[in-house]
């Protein structure tokens, strides 16, 4: 049964109730969305709504449960803790291809800023709330403390951007990210005999370590997960395959993982020089198997050494070759340094590092320019003009 209106129309279903239907000013067919117990409850709605059309008021009903739907998804994002995203974007890190030590470093600093922002909803985090917070810790741990843990907070905001939960990160600490050298940079670098003493000085199972990290420029993770199958000593000329590193996670281990980065994969030709004593180390501390480790505790070759041990001999080696202020690290800025000096391209620096950032390279390429000052000025004697 219908109904004959000036606008609209009502129908009567089978259940009984009444169903109203109009055609909007789009041109669309419509009807209420919902059916009426009785016909002039119909023709009201009918009625309302043709006077929102005409006062200009009306909007489609798809636009209209898209608008309540934005509003509902608003409300959530102004009522979503610091906590709440927290958690979801470390549970999102995975995902997105992140290592285990990565996601398990980012897990531990954001404990401390939890403490602080957890209760805060998200979008009513200021630029103000994160100087002070930065600089409260600054005062209180120090730059070692603040700088990476603000690194974490950045991301996650950074994050919160992209999602769309925020609209600008309040995260905008003048270099708060930035390392600031507390040493004189030619103090990173080693000379070739103090490497020679502090490799003598490391217990005999690790003296290898000081040699590649200078020599072959392996980083830390990278030189403890080297294994037999990665040296190749008889080929011409010798080589060494880094196409993983070591990191081990609390409550969970060694854990194998790419390199650093996609450039980290790499070939690279080992120093004539250092081959004997690399014959030696796998003659005498390592298993005969191609997946044996290279740097093992003097106890066990079945795991990989971990590294604060690496670092405490290291400690005592650097100490005993008189150069307390050198880290482990600095090995391999050494060997990246003379590599340069012998007139290494950048395209060859990167390769030889596992660089995947120009700008890190572009720092060794520095002594080379110093090395051609320096002879340039010797030159200088015999010039006439």
């Amino acid at each position: 049964m219908s109904g004959r209106r000036s606008f609209g129309s009502i129908r009567k279903n089978r259940s009984g109730r009444y169903e109203a239907r109009y055609t909007g000013p789009d041109g669309g067919k419509y009807t209420a969305g919902r059916s009426f117990v009785r016909k002039g409850d119909a023709g009201a709605f009918l009625a309302r709504t043709e006077a929102e059309i005409s006062a200009g008021h009306w909007t489609s009903p798809k636009k209209a449960r898209e608008r309540e739907r934005a509003e509902g998804q608003a409300v959530a994002r102004a009522a979503m803790t610091f906590a709440e995203w927290s958690a979801r974007w470390l549970a999102s890190l995975e995902r997105l291809g992140r290592t285990p030590k990565t996601i398990q470093t980012h897990t531990y600093r954001m404990r401390r800023l939890v403490e602080r922002f957890g209760t805060q909803p998200l979008g009513s985090i200021s630029v103000e709330d994160v100087d002070t917070w930065y600089q409260d810790v600054w005062r209180e741990h120090g730059p070692g403390v603040a700088r990476p843990v603000y690194m974490t907070l950045s991301a996650c905001m950074s994050a919160a951007v992209k999602a769309g939960h925020v609209e600008a990160t309040p995260c905008r600490v003048p270099e708060g990210q930035k390392h600031v050298p507390t040493r004189d940079r030619e103090r990173q670098v080693a000379t070739p005999e103090e490497v020679q003493a502090a490799a003598n000085a490391m217990p005999s199972h690790l003296r290898v370590a000081v040699l590649l990290a200078a020599w072959c420029q392996t980083r830390l993770g990278e030189a403890i997960g080297l294994q037999r199958r990665d040296l190749d000593l008889d080929a011409t000329p010798p080589s060494l395959r880094i196409d993983r590193q070591v990191q081990y996670l609390t409550g969970v281990g060694p854990v194998e993982t790419p390199p650093k980065s996609a450039a980290g994969v790499r070939e690279i030709v080992i120093p004539a020089s250092l081959v004997p004593a690399l014959r030696a180390h796998l003659d005498i501390h390592v298993d005969a198997a191609p997946t044996s480790w290279l740097l093992h505790p003097e106890s066990t070759r079945g795991l990989p050494i971990h590294p604060n041990s690496l670092r405490t001999s290291w400690e005592k080696a650097r100490t005993a070759a008189n150069i307390p202020w050198f880290k482990f690290h600095d090995l391999r800025h050494t060997g990246l340094t003379i590599f340069a000096q012998q007139g290494a391209t950048l395209a060859e620096l990167l390769h030889r590092g596992g660089h995947s950032d120009v700008d890190v390279a572009l720092r060794y390429q520095h002594a080379t320019r110093e090395r051609d000052a320096a002879l340039t000025a010797r030159m200088d004697a015999a010039v006439l003009v």
